[in-house]
């Protein structure tokens, strides 16, 4: 009797575990460095594949002002915390003239940019696929550079 009781109670448990909200959802760290050109600040956003493709802001977005060591060195560190698993892209730029926006012509960015995986395609925006990763793990090595 004892025994029944407890594996009821194990499956009740481990049935609750699979509720959606209920289970801990598990996040994690994503952390790189960024190579810039330039003085000015840097943009970088970690998207989903949604943010990315409607151009919504991103719930992990920052603003990097470089200090004159990172100008000295041409790179400075960024890091996202608490990164629900899941597939992303990054994107970044340096704003050079300070008004926040990737400032474009007619042969595409005016400011460096850059992305993670680096996909520069020619005459086109980079899609999701060709910059996403997965976020299943803290990812501390990510490598940027913008040009």
């Amino acid at each position: 009797m004892y025994l029944k009781k407890i594996i009821i109670v194990s499956i009740l448990f481990l049935a609750l575990l699979h509720i959606p909200g209920l289970a801990q959802e598990r996040r994690f760290n994503v952390k790189g460095e960024i190579s810039f050109p330039k003085k000015g600040a840097i943009i970088i956003q970690l998207l989903t594949k949604e943010e990315f493709e409607s151009n919504k802001d991103s719930q992990f977005a920052s603003i990097i002002e470089v200090g004159p060591e990172d100008l000295k060195k041409g790179k400075t560190s960024f890091s996202f915390t608490n990164v629900p698993e899941g597939t992303y892209g990054i994107k970044c730029f340096q704003d050079l003239n300070g008004n926040k926006t990737l400032d474009r012509g007619a042969f595409g960015p005016e400011e460096p940019w850059g992305m993670y995986r680096p996909s520069r395609p020619t005459f086109k925006a980079p899609r999701f696929e060709e910059i996403a990763f997965k976020v299943d793990q803290d990812i501390t090595d990510i490598k940027l550079e913008l040009k």
